[in-house]
């Protein structure tokens, strides 16, 4: 039988107990109520422990590359061939994506050709003005038609192959070889990621707990064993009129690139750390009429001891004065007790915190 199972079977007796004894003081004419069960009261405890102790603030945000684009296509245009896939790392100026330029509805055909035929006819004006046949002003102007369509052209030739504007990773693929595309469809996402940045808002009542250059440890939503260390490079200068918040920019090494723009995480701001206080778990603080404090057990008796607490971590609680490191307290089973209470307790093999620091 496990501990909560015993204060359950506890708790179950004692009401048994209280009806029993009303009844006995009913039939027997108001007299002395008689013990049916003395046995010490199943308790939980933990040791009060010393150590580091970190308060931080939690806030949700994704990821963003430190530069990235999103690549769009500029005509419409059936696609030829994707020449990256994600997660492949690409320099600025690298193919990404080719579009068809053969087609019979293909623009740039269209473009080639109204070229060529601006083209000839640039020639032959140029040919019949050195005969005399046409005035300069007619020559110059087939010149320049062909120019301008020789540059349009040479535009859509251009847009036609999709190159990587920034050097990066790919972290996106939007579209696949075969696709017919309009003009201004994404195509990829290309991002420098060996430092992330993360956006976050805060409330304008907690900003004040914050300033640049504070470290920040960024965890993976769905992995919380993917943790990338940062600092808060950038507070807003005001905040949102309309939700009363604060914007944060917070960026993180990421060498190893395991974060990718877009993944969500949490971002835990360190906003203090006391080195090697005395420390209980939360739980184990009750509050009484004397005011806070929790029951030490000694002998099995538990004693209700006062305390001043500090600040929180976690399931943690600094204990700045009533408690001693090693002491045992009670940390479930309280309700069932009070001074002098004699207990059987169970100590918690062990107990975890994220939030302090190793």
């Amino acid at each position: 039988m496990n501990i909560l199972d015993r204060i359950r079977r506890h708790m179950s007796r004692a009401l048994m107990v209280a009806s029993a004894t009303a009844l006995i003081a009913s039939g027997c004419g108001g007299g002395a109520p008689q013990t049916i069960d003395d046995d010490r009261i199943p308790v939980l405890t933990a040791r009060v422990e010393r150590g580091d102790l970190r308060r931080l603030r939690t806030y949700a945000g994704s990821v963003e590359g430190i530069r990235q684009a999103t690549v769009y296509g500029r005509i419409a245009e059936t696609v030829v061939r994707v020449h990256v896939s994600e997660g492949q790392k690409v320099s600025a100026g690298a193919t990404l994506v080719s579009f068809d330029e053969s087609g019979p509805g293909s623009a740039i055909r269209q473009a080639r050709a109204l070229a060529e035929d601006a083209r000839r006819n640039a020639e032959k004006f140029q040919r019949l003005f050195e005969q005399g046949a046409v005035s300069e002003q007619e020559r110059d102007a087939r010149q320049t038609a062909y120019d301008v369509a020789r540059a349009d052209y040479e535009s859509a030739q251009d847009r036609a192959v999709v190159t990587a504007p920034i050097s990066g990773i790919v972290t996106e693929v939007y579209t696949r070889a075969g696709r017919q595309l309009a003009s201004g469809e994404p195509l990829a996402l290309v991002a420098a990621v060996d430092t992330i940045r993360v956006l976050v808002d805060v409330s304008v009542y907690e900003s004040g707990d914050l300033a640049e250059g504070q470290r920040v440890t960024i965890r993976a939503e769905l992995d919380t064993s993917m943790v990338a260390i940062g600092w808060i490079d950038q507070i807003s200068a005001s905040a949102d009129a309309d939700t009363r918040t604060v914007s944060l920019e917070i960026l993180a090494d990421n060498l190893d690139r395991r974060f990718l723009p877009g993944m969500f995480v949490r971002a835990e701001i360190e906003l203090e750390t006391r080195a090697q206080v005395v420390m209980v778990a939360r739980e184990a603080l009750v509050y009484r009429e004397s005011g806070m404090g929790a029951f030490v057990v000694r002998d099995s008796v538990a004693h209700f001891v006062a305390v001043n607490a500090g600040i929180e971590s976690g399931d943690r609680v600094e204990i700045k004065s009533g408690l001693t490191e090693g002491e045992e307290v009670v940390v479930l089973g309280q309700n069932n007790i009070q001074e002098g209470t004699k207990v059987d307790p169970t100590e918690e093999t062990r107990r975890s915190s994220a939030s302090a620091a190793p």
